[in-house]
């Protein structure tokens, strides 16, 4: 499937992702591994499933429904690029994580051409939403509607793990 060019703008190489993982891994800024025994499925109605090369890595969570928020309370998605990640968030404090899985597909009608559906390994639930890109592929939006009306999330790139 081809995407959007405009979808396609934020480049890393391979070598510079390397060499940020291995100073991280040197450092001893590793985050928690991704469990592949659990092995959940895309949601039903889902075809022409792909995984968004445009979202790996980790993603700071920086807005909620245009309120900032603030490094204290905070939370990452970390995309691994075959379908698989890790959501870290903190409470008092600490960090915590928990595996989740993704599929992206193209939407039909809404603000953004794609949608993702991430499945959290607690939750029996998928949320499905919209998702784009801005500032040159480094800002991610995801917006999606629940009982509490529309949500807007907006994510920053980090190149690697904060910690």
């Amino acid at each position: 499937m081809l995407k959007n060019p405009l979808h396609t703008l934020r480049r890393h190489t391979a070598a510079t992702l390397l060499a940020l993982t291995g100073l991280a891994a040197a450092t001893g800024l590793t985050g928690c591994g991704v469990d592949y025994s659990w092995n959940p499925t895309p949601p039903p109605g889902w075809s022409s499933t792909f995984y968004d090369s445009d979202l790996n890595g980790y993603w700071r969570l920086v807005e909620v429904n245009s309120q900032y928020v603030s490094s204290y309370d905070t939370n990452f998605l970390y995309f691994n690029g075959d379908g698989r990640g890790v959501y870290y968030y903190y409470s008092n404090g600490r960090r915590y994580w928990e595996n989740t899985a993704y599929w992206c597909q193209r939407a039909y009608g809404g603000n953004s051409s794609y949608q993702i559906n991430i499945q959290y390994e607690s939750s029996g639930a998928p949320t499905t939403m919209n998702y784009w890109f801005t500032d040159r592929g480094d800002i991610l939006w995801m917006q999606w509607r629940n009982e509490y009306g529309l949500q807007t999330y907006v994510y920053s790139y980090q190149p690697y793990a904060p910690w």
